[in-house]
């Protein structure tokens, strides 16, 4: 007798406006639709050698696709590394991203409140971009209308999320305890992972990938170790009005005493804020007048108050070294763009923490983006982590298609992996200690951290390095 998991088929509601028959097994389940697990969804449907796996995509919201430019500007924003447009442009989802709008980063320059000491990146070629500044409307818009066109392949259900996750690896080790257990049971094959929806309907698939967020019950249905704390802060973003047109091609940080603060350009005459502050002195910051807001923006950003002197000589004996040897000292010669106005409501904050899971993977089953880490924004590599993350993973999938080897199956999991982790956690580590370095303010401390951003910024070679590390 056939299993029910075998024989059953359900119509479920696939779009807004279209509905096809639900599968009951799939190759390929992904749950989370946003820019990670779409962005999945589209890289192994494009791919020549997996495009004949079945995919479904759990989730929970409806897409927003733009036809056109948003009206307003979002206040949540993505700094799009080099090599994240290379893989949208690699998917065809960057030419939404172009249709609708974007902002090309030449430069990002980088102070402290604490010293004068400052550095600046940028790309060697004039035809080359630091980074690209991206709404998330337009980024996820630019996503799904790339996986609608990809709809043979993959199947999308929304206002729906996973009820329950069934294992392999979790049923392989509750059969080892059962004396005398069955190495098979009647509800299909033991290498599947089986999946309950929250309207009821099952479902099976040979890999399924958490893209669910940091707090992802694929994790937690795997039961791996996740390394997490609260930095107890938040970060506030707004959309902010410049005093007249420009440029506005230069992405600028300042580190204060509470923690960086982040403008981003979005248009000639709009910039995009991210401050990160302790979670008391945002409460305060939110409940300000948009007036009173932008006065103490300006003020984070102008003040003079935190100079230490003894930086301050100690930077002057560094620039007179460095001048020695023919090489320019460390000058900041641009100053921000001035901020006249905050857009209406567009003022919010976030909580800011760190996540990892000590695994990303268990047999048939992988962890992206922020369901296997999370960083702190300050150097904003967050969602391009994730991008990697789909790279990674799909140069897995392709091996293991190519030598016929069971889709999900560990050896080639754990390559993704393998490779996964060497991309984050550095990143991981240097994002956080430059979050607690620049957290203090002793003195011996700004000393040593300010000498260290000049020298930097005079040895071209280890800029290009950290460019190079960047960019993904």
């Amino acid at each position: 007798m056939q299993s029910l998991w075998g024989m059953q088929t359900f119509r479920r509601r696939l779009s807004s406006n279209t509905t096809k028959v639900l599968r009951k097994s799939y190759d390929i389940v992904i749950a989370g639709g946003g820019l990670v697990g779409s962005c999945a969804a589209c890289a192994i449907a494009s791919d020549p050698l997996l495009q004949s796996l079945r995919v479904l995509v759990i989730e929970p919201r409806e897409p927003k696709i733009w036809k056109a430019s948003p009206e307003r500007f979002s206040n949540r924003v993505y700094s799009v590394a080099p090599g994240t447009r290379k893989l949208l442009e690699e998917l065809s989802a960057w030419k939404t991203v172009e249709a609708l709008r974007y902002r090309p980063v030449r430069r990002l320059q980088v102070w402290e409140s604490a010293s004068e000491a400052a550095i600046s990146f940028q790309q060697p070629r004039l035809d080359e971009y630091v980074s690209y500044v991206v709404e998330d409307e337009v980024l996820a818009s630019a996503v799904w209308t790339r996986l609608g066109e990809l709809s043979s392949q993959v199947d999308v259900v929304h206002n729906l999320s996973a009820k329950t996750y069934d294992l392999p690896s979790r049923r392989n080790d509750m059969h080892k305890k059962e004396a005398g257990s069955a190495s098979r049971d009647d509800s299909g094959r033991e290498d599947r992972v089986k999946i309950v929806l929250s309207d009821g309907t099952q479902l099976e698939t040979s890999l399924l990938i958490g893209a669910d967020g940091p707090s992802s019950a694929v994790r937690q249905a795997m039961g791996v170790q996740y390394l997490n704390w609260s930095y107890d802060q938040k970060g506030i973003v707004a959309s902010l009005q410049l005093s007249e047109a420009q440029d506005n091609s230069v992405a600028w940080q300042r580190f204060t005493s509470l923690g960086p603060i982040a403008l981003l350009p979005l248009d000639e005459k709009r910039s995009s804020l991210v401050w990160s502050t302790n979670t008391e002195d945002a409460t305060r910051l939110l409940a300000l007048s948009d007036e009173e807001f932008l006065d103490a923006l300006n003020q984070a950003l102008w003040e003079e108050q935190d100079k230490k002197q003894l930086a301050g000589r100690a930077l002057e004996y560094l620039d007179r070294f460095i001048g020695k040897f023919g090489q320019r000292p460390a000058n900041f010669q641009q100053i921000p763009p001035t901020l006249t106005a905050v857009d209406k409501g567009s003022r919010a904050a976030f909580p800011l923490a760190l996540g990892h899971a000590t695994r990303y993977v268990v047999p048939h089953v992988a962890l992206i983006g922020d369901a296997a880490h999370r960083i702190h924004p300050l150097a904003g590599l967050g969602v391009n982590l994730g991008f990697e993350d789909v790279t990674a993973l799909r140069a897995a999938l392709r091996k293991t298609v190519a030598c016929g080897a069971e889709l999900g199956s560990l050896p080639h999991l754990l390559q993704y992996e393998t490779q996964a982790q060497r991309t984050v956690v550095p990143v991981m580590a240097a994002v956080d200690s430059l979050h607690r370095l620049y957290s203090t303010q002793w003195t011996p401390a700004v000393v040593l951290r300010s000498l260290g951003l000049n020298l930097v910024n005079a040895c071209e070679p280890l800029k290009g390095r950290i460019m190079q590390h960047a960019s993904l």
